[in-house]
């Protein structure tokens, strides 16, 4: 199976968990059993972790595909920040979603994780920076150009090191979204906690619309069969 498949299947299984949240959170119903909110909270999480499990091991493969992905409309493309959404609009969603019902010890300690996620959204800026750098240097350019360079044992050399470097900036990238997500959390309640995920899956999924509507050719594509090595030119994208 192919991760376009694996997500189709995913996004259909995220379409019902976002209706199973917005039961929960359209009862205003404060006394309803915390113990039960926190089992669906469990089972989202799960399936979010699916989902980067999925992701990191189709990378090993194709990691460009994953900074270009074919099974998202050309607008939701635009929204990618190192393939997923940027771990910083956590803190949009959870204003969004329940920020009037926090109180002043939840905002510090919100303000606290968001300072801490701006900072290591720097770090990885920076490290894909320098990815692009190394791209653009004269050295690999020169690579490219010669004739018969796939081949080479040099362009091999570059290319194994290109993709190592860019599987690793997913990789921190992927995990200080969940790092994020998480640590925003941890200081909800279990009402909170519903509330914020329904956010974050409607969100989700209304750019996934929306995408779709601006995007009228689109169809649900699978992945292109190609050979990994020769989608350097892609790098301009990333």
């Amino acid at each position: 199976m192919t991760f376009a498949d694996f997500f189709e299947r995913w996004e259909g299984q995220h379409r019902i968990y976002l209706d199973k949240l917005l039961q929960v959170a359209d009862n205003e119903n404060e006394s309803d059993d915390d113990a039960q909110q926190e089992s669906l909270v469990q089972q989202v999480l799960t399936h979010y972790q699916e989902y980067y499990d999925e992701k990191s091991i189709a990378a090993e493969s194709d990691i460009f595909l994953m900074f270009s992905p074919p099974w998202l409309s050309s607008y939701e493309r635009t929204l990618l920040w190192v393939t997923g959404f940027k771990p910083s609009v956590s803190f949009r969603l959870v204003k969004q979603s329940v920020g009037a019902d926090l109180n002043e010890e939840q905002l510090e300690r919100i303000a606290a994780v968001k300072e801490e996620t701006r900072r290591m959204e720097g770090q990885i800026a920076q490290a894909l920076a320098r990815v692009q750098e190394s791209v653009a240097a004269p050295t690999f350019c020169e690579l490219v150009k010669r004739e018969g360079s796939l081949a080479d044992g040099d362009m091999e050399n570059a290319m194994g090191a290109l993709k190592v470097a860019l599987l690793r900036v997913m990789r921190d990238a992927d995990a200080l979204r969940q790092r994020t997500g998480l640590q925003v959390l941890k200081v909800l309640s279990p009402t909170q906690k519903v509330k914020f995920l329904a956010g974050t899956s409607r969100f989700w999924l209304q750019s996934r619309r929306l995408g779709m509507e601006r995007d009228p050719t689109y169809t649900f594509h699978q992945e292109p069969k190609r050979d990994p090595n020769t989608h350097v030119h892609g790098m301009n994208q990333i």
